[in-house]
Formats: C-alpha cells, sequence, structure tokens
C-alpha cells in the first residue's frame, strides 16, 4: 500500500495531466457539436471496423459449418436431377408402344432346350416371334404368349437357327448352338475366302424376318476349316451372360407383316 502510495506521489504531475486532458475532451465533446460529431464519427468508424473484424473472424471459423451445409444442399439437388432424369426415361418407354421391358419369372441354362418366362401377355402388348434383348445384344424370341404370360426360346436352345453376319466383312451364316457351352454358338456356312479375325462382332444379318439388322450377338472366339467343305466353323462368344439375366426389352419389327405379304406371294 505504501509502495502504491509512493508511486502516486512521484508521479502527481502526470496522473494530474492525464485528468486534465480527460477532463477537456469530455467538456468539448458536450459543448461543442462540430468537434463532437468529429470525435463521434471516429468512434463509429473504430466500432464499425472492429465489429467488421469480429465478423471475419466469425465466418472463418464458420466456413467448415458452411461447407458441410453446402454439401448437403448439392446431394439433395443431386438426388433429384437423378430421380427428374428417371422419370423422364420412363415417360420415354412408354410412349414408345413398340418397346416393352419385361422381368424374368423364370429362366433355365443349364439343359440343351433352355426357354425364359417372362411377365408380359398379349393384354401388355407381346406377340409370338418379337425379338428379345438384353440391352442391345440378342436374348431369344418369343414363342409361346398367352394374356398374362410369355415364353421366350433363348439363343442357347438346339432347336433355334437363326441368320446372322460378320459385322466388318458383311459375311453371313447360320448361328445354331451345340449343346456344349452355354456361353459359345456356331456359326456356320461361312465361306473360307472370308478374312476373319477372332475378335470380330457378331450380329443379325437382314435376311432375317423375326430380328433387326445389326443386333449385337457375340464375338469370334475361335475359326476353324470344316474338312471336305469349303466354309469354315466359327465359335461365337456370346455378349449375354444367361446366368444373370433380370430384365429383358421386347421390340416388334415393324415392316414384318408387309415382308411376309411379300415372300408369301413369291412362294405360290
Amino acid at each position: 500500500m505504501n509502495r502504491i502510495f509512493q508511486i502516486l506521489v512521484k508521479n502527481h504531475v502526470f496522473f494530474l495531466f492525464i485528468f486534465l486532458q480527460t477532463s477537456i475532451l469530455f467538456h468539448l465533446s458536450s459543448k461543442q457539436l462540430i468537434f463532437g460529431s468529429s470525435i463521434n464519427k471516429l468512434s463509429t468508424s473504430v466500432q464499425g471496423r472492429i465489429l467488421s473484424f469480429e465478423r471475419t473472424i466469425f465466418e472463418y471459423f464458420n466456413l467448415r459449418k458452411i461447407n458441410e451445409q453446402l454439401i448437403k444442399e448439392n446431394y439433395v439437388l443431386f438426388q433429384q436431377n437423378i430421380q427428374l432424369k428417371n422419370h423422364i426415361q420412363i415417360k420415354k418407354v412408354k410412349e414408345t408402344s413398340d418397346f416393352l421391358v419385361a422381368k424374368i419369372l423364370k429362366n433355365s441354362w443349364n439343359k440343351n432346350r433352355n426357354f425364359i418366362v417372362i411377365n408380359l401377355g398379349s393384354k401388355d402388348g407381346v406377340l409370338s416371334q418379337m425379338p428379345v434383348m438384353n440391352n442391345n445384344s440378342l436374348v431369344g424370341m418369343t414363342v409361346s404368349v398367352n394374356e398374362n404370360f410369355s415364353t421366350v426360346i433363348s439363343l442357347i436352345n438346339t432347336s433355334l437357327m437363326i441368320s446372322a453376319k460378320i459385322k466388318n466383312t458383311g459375311h453371313f451364316g447360320t448361328l445354331s448352338w451345340n449343346g456344349i457351352n452355354y456361353s459359345v454358338l456356331q456359326l456356320r456356312d461361312v465361306p473360307k475366302n472370308a478374312v476373319l479375325r477372332v475378335g470380330d462382332t457378331v450380329v443379325t444379318s437382314s435376311y432375317s424376318n423375326i430380328f433387326p439388322e445389326g443386333l449385337k450377338i457375340g464375338k469370334i472366339s475361335k475359326i476353324k476349316n470344316e474338312k471336305s467343305t469349303n466354309f469354315m466353323e466359327i465359335d461365337v462368344e456370346l455378349f449375354t451372360d444367361f446366368t444373370s439375366l433380370n430384365s429383358l426389352y421386347l421390340k416388334e419389327k415393324k415392316d414384318k407383316k408387309e415382308r411376309n405379304q411379300i415372300e408369301e406371294n413369291i412362294s405360290e
């Protein structure tokens, strides 16, 4: 206590000066409008800068929270965008009268004669001998149709034969299954002078009255010459995996009726 008193006595002139300066400033700010206005402006400016600095610090430490909120909002918008696209795609499928989407109810792939049962029938627009696909790869065709269900004969059925061609060269032949490997079919009647390579794509040909031309079937996996003939036997590895099918697509060939009439007239 004595120490504090000694400091005050020793520096009494300085403390008296501070007191008088403070009193004068207070008196001038309260009595003189112009001077008071200047001091108020200075005070407001200083206060504004302090508040602005505090706001900057606050926003900086809240950036993470704001960023997380933006991520959540973007995720919601992303989900809404996907739903809108799906809605548009479904609407387009429904508006296409010659295109049907079917679910598989039963599927066999380990027999010599394999069939698929689907959940669509005549009431849904399914007809006999309609091409059946998985994406853009051929699966088979409808053979039996009732009101609510249909049966599809698949490519891995020894009784089915279709016309197919090599996409690159245009050489065509008869495609069938020998009943051995469910992922490999055999293409016959292709001449030996055809220049083919392993990996060439095999598609449906224009000679079929059931399948549209150009549907993908598979790729060449093996080429061998038939003895005592001018043709090759070609193994075709299927694009469709018959052990993991979930849904199928059915499409009617638009010119089928007109073509049938032409061919019937020719046969007569």
